[in-house]
């Protein structure tokens, strides 16, 4: 999973400032594309048709023609969730112990209580 689609994913264990943040810039950010994509369409049109000719299958047509948007999605998503992300790793979720952390490894509880047992 890329890092952007990390930040807006909930189940990532970032909070949803961060999440809730990273999707309205990808929003704003495909907002902004729509236009790019209107007067780019000549050209991402093109691209398409050449990319059909070549391969029978799996050409996609809306991420040829909506390329810019998708950029700007993406863009978006890292321009407004990063700093937000780097803010909460570097005050909260560095210092907060991981849940995979606090669940203890039956090996270590195992080789403890022996140890006791012994001592």
């Amino acid at each position: 999973m890329e890092y952007s689609d990390q930040l807006i994913d909930e189940r990532s264990g970032r909070s949803p400032v961060v999440t809730k943040t990273a999707s309205l810039g990808g929003i704003v950010g495909f907002v902004v594309g729509v236009p790019l994509d209107i007067l780019g369409l000549p050209i991402t049109y093109v691209v398409y048709t050449s990319q059909k000719d070549e391969e029978e299958e799996g050409v996609d047509p809306l991420s040829t023609i909506l390329f810019p948007s998708f950029v700007l999605w993406r863009t978006g998503v890292l321009a407004l969730g990063t700093p937000f992300d780097i803010l909460e790793f570097t005050f909260y979720r560095a210092w907060a112990r991981p849940a995979a952390s606090r669940d203890t490894d039956p090996e270590v509880d195992d080789q403890d209580s022996m140890e006791l047992k012994q001592g």
